[in-house]
């Protein structure tokens, strides 16, 4: 099986970042929910903790598309956008792997 994977690289707003990592947990729950969502990893940047890249992983890509346009995403994702956070975000393809899987 193919993996369809998805990063978002988050920027958190410079007040307190509580309220903007509890509604990210809530998207997190909601997508648990989807068929086709495999799983993902919050990882936080060392040098600068407003930095975090979420690493999603789908069934497929008309999955993750079905759950991004749900009118429950959206508004999920509208709570984050509301709180200052920023996302770049998109479905990507491996171009090349190195070492012993990958890893």
């Amino acid at each position: 099986m193919t993996e369809h994977t998805f990063f978002n690289v988050i920027t958190l707003p410079d007040n307190d970042e509580t309220l903007a990592l509890e509604a990210w947990a809530a998207v997190g729950t909601w997508m648990e929910q989807q068929p086709g969502f495999l799983g993902s990893t919050l990882y936080r940047n060392r040098m600068n903790p407003k930095i975090l890249i979420n690493k999603g992983r789908y069934e497929s890509e008309e999955a993750f598309l079905a759950a991004a346009s749900s009118p429950e995403f959206k508004s999920l994702s509208q709570k984050l956008t509301d709180l200052g956070v920023k996302r770049i975000a998109g479905l990507y393809d491996t171009l090349r792997e190195f070492g012993a899987g990958g890893n």
